[in-house]
């Protein structure tokens, strides 16, 4: 395959959303790209990607006007966010964030037989990129709540750590977000234990909002939960690219699908 001159993040999203859009075109798209590459220059192939990140920038919306597209949306969106934080709702499939936040969706999964608990973390631009995210085993967990609850505070510290700053956390949990936002929580002092410790990492970010969505939109992050229970590694953390297992479900989202 011939080198590539352009930026990590995009070159390896950019491949695989070739071969996604075209696998859509025709049956044999990707094996079409594979033949093909070696003997298109770099020029070519980076004309290539281009043609094809516009085709799937005008099915997911992102050739409107970033301002255009949050009011047709959602009206009062940007006059909130200049309030305090709020739960914000949204529909049920995953809307991108608007331009200059990251979105940190997050979920937990649960297994009551073997008292594990599985942590889903995946952090996007407003152009469907993935900047980062984790899939984190949580051992001794007695129930639910609480591993929802380590989820949201996970989230926070993976965002806060690969130096993201500015972020919309979004998830299924309502009463984790909402859990956030209230001054004092009294669900138990180990659960409240948990929340002000994500209140702590909130209080290293610039800017940090809430949004709350349906599990149909929150499908990358609850995928990656499911497989943090039965990892048998490590915590596995990725930057600026995704493990091949949630890749299906990351093009579904950005060409809506």
């Amino acid at each position: 395959m011939c080198a590539i001159t352009m930026p990590t993040k995009l070159a390896a999203f950019a491949w695989r959303l070739c071969q996604s859009i075209l696998h859509h075109l025709f049956s044999n798209g990707p094996h079409w790209l594979e033949f093909v590459s070696p003997e298109i220059s770099n020029e070519d192939y980076e004309r290539l990607l281009t043609i094809l990140l516009a085709l799937w920038s005008a099915k997911n919306g992102n050739l409107i006007p970033e301002k255009d597209r949050n009011e047709k949306e959602n009206p009062d969106l940007d006059q909130a966010m200049m309030s305090k934080p709020t739960v914000f709702p949204t529909k049920n499939r995953w809307i991108p964030p608007p331009m200059g936040l990251l979105k940190v969706n997050f979920d937990g999964a649960f297994d009551g037989d073997g008292k594990k608990g599985g942590i889903g973390v995946i952090i996007r631009d407003n152009e469907g990129f993935v900047w980062g995210g984790a899939a984190i085993k949580i051992d001794n967990v007695m129930e639910g709540n609480i591993n929802e609850a380590w989820a949201a505070v996970k989230a926070l510290t993976v965002a806060q750590e690969m130096g993201y700053r500015r972020i919309i956390l979004e998830s299924n949990c309502f009463w984790v977000l909402n859990s956030l936002l209230m001054e004092d929580v009294d669900d138990g002092s180990y659960i409240r234990r948990i929340v002000e410790e994500g209140k702590r990492v909130m209080g290293e970010l610039e800017e940090c909002y809430f949004h709350h969505i349906e599990r149909e939109g929150n499908h990358v992050a609850n995928l990656i939960a499911r497989h943090g229970v039965i990892m048998s590694e490590g915590d596995f953390y990725w930057k600026h690219d995704y493990p091949k297992f949630i890749h299906q479900s990351i093009m579904c989202d950005a060409i809506n699908l």
